[in-house]
């Protein structure tokens, strides 16, 4: 058998990688593989065969499996490991985050954001129309509204609409200029019923102080003019971006609404780029849905969308999003919890009627459809799991897994739910740190019970819940390695987060990969072993073996798609 040697190193010419990776045939040898395949958790080499894993083993053994020309790929003694997947990542916003006004989730000063939002008006980066878009506030920024007052509703901004949206995507505040714009005074509030009224801030006089929350900034969204940023570049560039970052697949939670019907332009946008050869990923996609809305209408929607795009390479069409609840942080607290807020009284806005959601659920559910609630407050999350359980009951279907993501606060009582009803818990665990938003903005407002089962992704692993690694990208930083870091050690810059949450390395890796493939409901990828897509991820160093430090600064070297480098380092 004829067979060509190649070595990759790290500084290898692009032509010469070029090469290797149009070859059909290539044995990886010479690594450490991680293969998220218990039956074989880790193995000497790795045959592959186009776009499929052919053989996992010995080098002797692997070699059996191939016949013809093969490539042979030097790893050099680097760390190999699936291609990693998020279950729940807004690519396409993401995407244009990268060419927007984003402060990504840094709390700047007054001066300093004054300073920013000058350069703006001089770049024109940011701007929509006339209007100042700043995204990607930290939610400390709410703290200080006299002083966003004194800025941008003074002199130099009196005719400058200003609108600051927060890096949680469900707060913004907006100065009077686009208040008036968009019509929200006093009468308007005051014409608003008991449920939307609280996502409008006002003062002692009824008021708008600017600050809005959750649906309420549809207000501001309708007198928004259109972004210039072309909407496919920036899908590119988001797939790109994931790419570098060893990520080849994920679910976007948030792909349109079932309110506009058949006309799914963010849908269209993965059609586009998988038509190009640019969907260098497989994506998984839920479509926003009222859980106290007409069922059978949005199953008929989203029956005729999946109808159409999962005909679309890499692309399905999977279900429905729901919002149960808002944000947990001051001042928003729109998050359910079961004991209210200290300082208002309240237990945030549970944004479903359980009675008519477990109707939703269990005919979604009937209809092979996933259901992924959003939840971070633990009545949310309760009321999510109820829901669940009404519909294994009423369908006796226990094989579909649904989840629920965020899941900031969890009671004890719910944690071995999960694994009884086959309900996946996806975890943004880059969060769960001692940091300005747990320690200042939720810790002061909550009982100290609810505190104290903050992100218990440990406590739920133990009783058996399938632990799913997630970003929420834009959010926050897509990359695994830093989410993978701050899981184990719970460190923050004000100390550490609930220690006994700490989770094991391996099942962050785990999480990263088999277990989100499980959310993504794609047993084709996930990990390494025949059958599988050759879908890998070549790392610097052993992040089963370093320290918590360097596994956050871990450095992909190449990303595998369908067995093609998509990225290379």
């Amino acid at each position: 058998m004829h067979r060509l040697f190649f070595l990759l190193a790290l500084a290898i010419a692009g032509g010469a990688l070029q090469a290797q990776t149009k070859a059909s045939q290539k044995i990886l040898f010479n690594g450490k593989i991680f293969t998220a395949n218990p039956n074989q958790p880790v193995a000497e080499a790795v045959a592959l065969s186009g776009d499929k894993i052919i053989a996992v083993g010995s080098m002797v053994d692997v070699q059996k499996a191939l016949k013809g020309e093969t490539t042979q790929i030097d790893l050099q003694g680097k760390f190999l490991l699936p291609g990693l997947i998020d279950s729940h990542n807004h690519a396409l916003s993401g995407g244009k985050s990268l060419s927007a006004a984003n402060v990504g989730d840094v709390w700047l000063a007054t001066l300093q954001l004054a300073a920013y939002a000058e350069n703006i008006l001089k770049t024109r980066k940011g701007m929509r129309g006339d209007v100042i878009l700043i995204e990607g506030m930290h939610s400390a920024t709410w703290a200080h509204l006299n002083e966003l007052d004194a800025l941008f509703n003074g002199d130099g901004y009196r005719k400058q609409p200003v609108v600051l949206r927060g890096s949680d995507g469900h707060t913004a505040w907006v100065n009077r200029v686009m208040l008036q714009r968009a019509g929200v005074n006093r009468a308007f509030i005051t014409s608003l019923n008991e449920s939307e009224r609280p996502f409008f801030g006002v003062d002692e006089k009824g008021e708008p102080t600017g600050r809005i929350s959750e649906d309420g900034f549809n207000t501001i969204r309708k007198v928004l003019p259109a972004s210039a940023v072309d909407a496919y570049e920036a899908a590119r560039a988001g797939v790109q971006h994931l790419n570098s970052l060893g990520i080849t697949a994920w679910l976007d939670p948030a792909t349109g609404s079932t309110g506009n019907g058949a006309q799914n332009s963010d849908l269209q946008l993965y059609e586009k780029l998988s038509l190009k050869k640019n969907l260098t990923a497989h994506v998984a996609a839920t479509v926003v849905a009222d859980g106290d809305g007409d069922i059978q209408k949005q199953i008929d929607v989203l029956k005729a969308l999946q109808m159409h795009f999962n005909t679309v390479k890499d692309l399905s069409v999977l279900g429905f999003k729901i919002f149960a609840d808002g944000v947990l942080e001051y001042p928003t607290q729109t998050a359910a919890v079961s004991i209210p807020y200290k300082n208002s009284g309240r237990q945030g806005s549970l944004m479903f009627e359980p009675g008519k959601f477990k109707n939703f659920v269990a005919k979604a559910d009937q209809q092979q459809l996933l259901v992924h609630v959003h939840a971070i407050g633990d009545r949310a999350v309760t009321e999510a799991l109820n829901a669940f359980a009404y519909a294994r009951a009423a369908n006796g279907n226990n094989r579909l897994s649904h989840f629920i993501t965020h899941l900031q606060l969890v009671v004890p009582s719910d944690f071995k739910r999960f694994a009884a009803l086959n309900v996946l818990a996806s975890y943004q665990l880059l969060w769960a740190t001692a940091d300005t938003y747990t320690v200042e903005l939720v810790k002061p407002y909550i009982d100290s019970t609810l505190f104290a089962v903050h992100y218990p992704a440990k406590s739920m692993l133990d009783q058996g819940a399938v632990i799913a690694g997630a970003s929420d990208w834009p959010v926050s930083s897509a990359n695994p390695f830093e989410a993978i870091y701050v899981a184990e050690t719970r460190l923050g810059k004000l100390g550490v987060l609930n220690p006994r949450e700490s989770m094991p390395r391996a099942e962050m890796l785990k999480a990263y990969t088999i277990n989100a493939a499980k959310v993504l409901w794609n047993t084709t990828i996930g990990s390494i072993e025949p059958g599988k897509q050759a879908d890998l991820v070549l790392v610097d160093r052993d992040v089963l073996t370093v320290s918590a430090e360097d596994v956050k600064t871990t450095q992909v070297l190449w990303t595998m798609f369908g067995g093609e480098i998509v990225y290379k380092k």
